[in-house]
């Protein structure tokens, strides 16, 4: 009786995931994206359905060619535009959906996992001082790491703490005054008092 709680427990500790793996091994998840699981099964989906179409190519154009030109043509294009820019349009929206951010609290290095192509996971190390926040934030862009864009949703973090360190709202603010037009000569004209009329 006692091997097989010891084998269960064993068993257990096995089938561990990978975030408890990662709190175990010292770092800290900060970061779960919620969308993760379905950016997962949507991208599998377009990648399983484009590898039927080619799959099923010699069979779609032998039956193309009993049709005339023209319609051949749009039906094939219609059909190679589902089988091949799917999945790269999917790609090129998801690729920088931030799935999970960790923290090493010993040396201060983040971590952040993206999905590659064939939805491997992608791994990007990165200190505080290596992001840089853009002042006009792109088309699914919330922060660049060593010139990477990653998309990260400030209200998944599990201690806002780490998104004020990440988006630099704990340093100063810089002012940048714009003066258009303005030179030493006009620069005094803006203190006397206006006309009235």
């Amino acid at each position: 009786m006692y091997t097989i709680k010891q084998q269960s427990a064993a068993s257990d500790n096995d089938v561990k995931t990978e975030p408890e793996r990662e709190r175990n091994s010292g770092t800290n998840v900060i970061y779960v994206g919620t969308l993760a699981r379905y950016v997962r099964i949507v991208k599998v989906f377009s990648l399983s359905t484009s590898v039927a179409g080619i799959c099923l190519q010699p069979f779609i154009y032998k039956k193309l060619s009993a049709l005339p030109v023209i319609l051949a043509f749009a039906v094939g294009g219609f059909a190679s535009f589902f089988i091949y820019l799917t999945p790269v349009l999917l790609h090129l929206i998801s690729k920088r959906y931030v799935t999970e951010m960790t923290l090493d609290p010993a040396t201060g290095d983040y971590t952040a996992t993206t999905y590659t192509f064939f939805l491997r996971k992608k791994v990007h190390r990165f200190t505080a001082d290596d992001v840089t926040v853009p002042n006009v934030p792109g088309l699914f862009t919330s922060i660049r790491v060593h010139g990477v864009p990653l998309f990260i949703d400030r209200d998944l973090f599990t201690d806002h703490r780490h998104f004020v360190q990440l988006f630099k709202y704990t340093s100063p603010l810089e002012w940048e005054i714009v003066s258009e037009g303005l030179t030493p000569d006009n620069d005094k004209d803006l203190d006397k008092p206006t006309k009235k009329l």
